[in-house]
């Protein structure tokens, strides 16, 4: 039996039998549908990918249970524009306050703004990520009449719905509250509409002025309404959250839906939307009463919330660019109740992680507690993307490949790194074609992380000419030309690494030494393992820079 926190939850959801607010049986599912959905206000990012990859273990779950199983990806874009983001165009802030639907396309390529952050998204998340989901919009379902059934049962209970929200309030909702936002028929603002009136088949409404302050912001942003007043039918407007995310549940058959923490306080808005899925809408609040899903802590960077004004995130579809797609699914799937503080500088870490894991699947890693084991091997099965390779792959380490693609020259690079790569030792044997595309992608990526996010110590820019300011000694001077002779030899990279000590120790000073040697090559105190480094540089190239020391 699994004890894989996915496959628990798939069982316990297939094996649900009541609902948790009234006493009735859960319907019979022959297609189980989960659902992960953002605010596509801002430019969705990898921090919003965490919330879709971890429904997608859940879906892979639910898929080797043998059951029909479809996941949703849905762009809340009913939600009203609150701020521009990094990136877009100044002038966007005269479409502060309509919804995001209606808000045009910041590059002139797409339909909306929706249509185009949604299709780059949704295409990184299938094809770079693994993830086979459906996409959905809510402006689509509120403005097609799909959602209308179940609005105006909201409507029709409007007593039960403010007696269920009350339960999250101090204060009461006001006597003539209405959980139906309109758009305004003259200016096309949600966010400045205010009800006056519910009637049988809409609600009156007047365009005023509303001022909100973003999140950790003291300022307040000011949007102007335009003082029209008229009548909103059930289509064009959106329900406040709670009550839109139990429409959603209702609507679209939804048996699960996970959320991070904020939601699942005792006044969340998951417990609020629960209540009015199952009293209101008659369908059972999506979840069991206990799993390891719900509510899961956010990623954060170097300690800090993501978000794209602090300039922390990447969106999903630059991630595999400078990280292989498997590192962010291990990451979002690893630990889902412990906040996780991610470097961009760490990848190298990461990678080795994911490359450890890969190794104790194929079993060349040995894991002697059974129950871990176990465990370890289902991790690797829900964070690899396509098919599971037969064998284990080719390992290249990523910050040995993010040296190879600093130093390497581009003629006949793969034919070059692939001959370093065995006199290194990291590659053995014939390789396929499958196994040289592996390699390359990984020398790529670590190069393009190389130029985004290295540290200085593995930046590596070679001296192609040594500094006539530099300042070396006699001594030192023998050494590095000793180590220049001996170069035609037949290294290996450990064997010329333990020359290169040998070397040292004559000089009766190793620290010296490996000190001298890097400044002579790459102007820093320090670097990596030189053996594998002039390796990895070409001995004929350090033969160059050395014989200036003649």
């Amino acid at each position: 039996m699994s004890v894989y926190w996915a496959d628990v939850l798939a069982k316990e959801i297939i094996n649900r039998k009541k609902y948790n607010y009234i006493d009735k049986e859960v319907p019979k599912m022959n297609h189980f549908f989960i659902k992960s959905s953002t605010s596509i206000s801002g430019i969705p990012h990898i921090g919003n990918a965490s919330d879709v990859i971890r429904h997608d273990a859940l879906y892979r779950a639910l898929k080797d249970l043998g059951k029909k199983v479809t996941i949703y990806w849905v762009a809340e874009d009913m939600d009203p524009f609150r701020k521009v983001p990094a990136g877009i165009p100044k002038d966007f802030e005269k479409y502060l306050g309509m919804p995001v639907a209606d808000i045009p396309c910041p590059e002139g390529c797409c339909g909306s703004y929706t249509e185009h952050f949604s299709n780059l998204f949704v295409k990184s998340l299938k094809e770079d990520f693994g993830v086979n989901l459906v996409f959905k919009r809510t402006s689509e379902a509120y403005r097609s009449g799909e959602f209308l059934p179940y609005i105006k049962k909201i409507m029709k209970n409007l007593d039960l719905v403010k007696e269920i929200w009350n339960k999250s309030r101090e204060k009461p909702l006001p006597e003539n509250w209405s959980p139906w936002k309109p758009v305004c028929a003259n200016c096309g603002k949600i966010i400045t509409t205010q009800v006056t009136e519910v009637t049988e088949t809409g609600v009156k409404y007047v365009c005023k002025d509303y001022e909100f302050k973003e999140y950790g912001k003291k300022a307040y942003t000011k949007v102007k309404g335009c003082g029209y007043e008229g009548e909103s039918k059930f289509k064009n407007g959106k329900l406040l959250w709670r009550a839109e995310w139990a429409v959603e549940w209702a609507a679209w058959k939804i048996a699960f839906e996970g959320a991070g923490k904020e939601h699942f306080m005792p006044t969340g808005s998951f417990w609020t939307a629960g209540e009015i899925s199952e009293k209101i809408l008659d369908w059972p609040e999506p979840h069991p009463s206990e799993n390891p899903l719900q509510p899961y802590e956010y990623l954060t960077i170097n300690g800090e919330k993501m978000s794209a004004s602090r300039g922390n995130v990447v969106c999903t579809w630059e991630w595999s660019k400078f990280a292989p797609p498997q590192v962010l699914r291990l990451i979002f799937l690893k630990r889902l109740r412990k906040v996780r503080d991610f470097s961009y500088e760490k990848i190298p870490e990461y990678v080795d992680e994911y490359d450890r894991l890969q190794r104790i699947y194929f079993e060349v890693e040995k894991v002697e507690n059974e129950k871990e084991l176990e465990h370890l091997k289902r991790l690797y099965e829900m964070v690899e993307v396509g098919k599971i390779p037969e064998k284990l792959p080719v390992q290249i380490p990523f910050s040995f490949a993010s040296l190879i693609a600093q130093i390497s020259r581009p003629e006949n690079f793969l034919e070059r790194s692939i001959e370093l790569l065995r006199s290194t030792g990291h590659v053995k044997g014939d390789l396929s074609d499958e196994d040289k595309e592996r390699i390359m992608k990984r020398i790529m990526r670590a190069g393009e992380w190389a130029k985004r996010y290295a540290p200085e110590q593995y930046r590596i820019k070679l001296n192609e000419k040594i500094p006539k300011t530099l300042k070396i000694s006699d001594d030192e001077r023998d050494a590095l030309l000793r180590l220049k002779n001996e170069l035609d030899k037949d290294w290996t990279a450990e064997d010329l690494q333990n020359r290169i000590y040998q070397i040292g120790k004559e000089l009766d000073d190793v620290k010296r030494f490996f000190k001298i040697l890097y400044t002579v090559l790459i102007g820093k105190k320090s670097g990596p393992r030189a053996g594998p480094f002039i390796m990895a540089i070409g001995k004929d190239r350090v033969k160059k820079i050395l014989e200036q020391l003649e």
